[in-house]
């Protein structure tokens, strides 16, 4: 049923793409307006540490938004990609979901945004690292919050140097259905204090049974011609609801183009967790630990990138295994 809901919306947009070619352009103003979404991600990686090795891709994203009158800006897309819960003989299957599916509202400092919409919480982190096909950010890949939700959502631009928001969603991600009667709210601010520094602070918070579930984030990133630099800081009270199940982590990242097309980038998360009355260790323990991301990047186009680059997950028991792996990566989009 996945599968057929897949074709009937690539076959809808191969049929709209030829529909419009036979058609003028100027007696088309919904085509003039429209912009088409395509991204993939893939790799092929082998690992250090034990005899494994392959091809694989990791994540498409197929789309298109629109403005489809004066403000007004439909946005619909599709991550297609395997959950992360199935088990690694499984991960073969792609199944898609809507990433986005939502109306946009704009005037002139104000956006509102109704229905599956982008998060906040790290989206400024996110393009800040701006090597996404490599590896998640930092709340993204230890599960602080979800990428995209079903909600509401205003920002509003006070000036050039400051913007706030606000974020009413289910709480659940775009993957799953509203389970209860929770909401979460997500409150944010972007600061540029002076040119070239960029300040982000987002705080949002969840209630259901048991205590409150809240999650606290910092950024602060600095640019200077060809070099990057900005680390994160990332803190979850009561995860899941659960009294003093806390867990928090930093990233520090940074980038250096040498040449035009040439760039050089390294990474550097810890994730740690809260010890629970009686235990020895935090109750995440099994999770946490430390990651390393390094290498080079190559733009032969505008749309395309390449990057060899090592990554490393150093868990903290030592009975588990450490990962290191070389990756040949690739991202290319429209």
């Amino acid at each position: 049923m996945k599968i057929k809901r897949i074709l009937a919306f690539v076959m809808f947009l191969l049929l709209f793409v030829s529909v419009c070619s036979a058609q003028k352009i100027d007696s088309l103003p919904f085509l003039k307006n429209t912009e088409f979404i395509g991204k993939v991600y893939s790799n092929f990686h082998t690992y250090l540490n034990k005899q494994s090795n392959g091809f694989d891709v990791t994540r498409a994203y197929l789309g298109f938004q629109s403005n489809v009158a004066q403000n007004y800006t439909i946005i619909l897309k599709l991550d297609i990609g395997s959950p992360e819960d199935l088990s690694e003989y499984s991960r073969i299957k792609r199944y898609a979901y809507f990433r986005n599916a939502a109306l946009r509202y704009h005037k002139d400092r104000l956006t509102i945004s109704f229905g599956i919409i982008d998060m906040l919480q790290f989206k400024v982190q996110e393009k800040f690292w701006g090597h996404r096909y490599l590896y998640k950010s930092f709340m993204d890949e230890h599960r602080f919050g979800s990428s995209a939700d079903i909600g509401t959502q205003a920002q509003y631009r006070i000036n050039n140097r400051l913007c706030g928001d606000i974020t009413f969603s289910n709480g659940e991600g775009y993957t799953k259905l509203q389970l209860d009667n929770s909401f979460k709210t997500g409150l944010g601010a972007t600061f540029i204090p002076i040119d070239k520094l960029l300040i982000r602070t987002y705080y949002s918070f969840i209630g259901k049974d048991g205590a409150l579930q809240s999650t606290l984030s910092l950024f602060t990133g600095f640019s200077i011609s060809r070099f990057k630099i900005g680390g994160e800081i990332n803190y979850r009270f009561n995860d899941a609801n659960e009294t003093g199940k806390n867990k928090w982590g930093y990233s520090f990242y940074s980038m250096f183009g040498f040449a035009k097309r040439w760039e050089i980038f390294a990474r550097y998360d810890i994730l740690t967790s809260s010890k629970l009355e009686g235990e020895e260790y935090g109750w995440n323990y099994a999770k946490d630990g430390s990651a390393l991301i390094a290498g080079i990047q190559f733009q032969p186009i505008k749309y395309v990138n390449i990057a060899l680059n090592y990554q490393d997950w150093y868990p903290y028991p030592q009975n588990l295994e450490n990962e290191s792996v070389i990756y040949l990566s690739l991202e290319f989009k429209l």
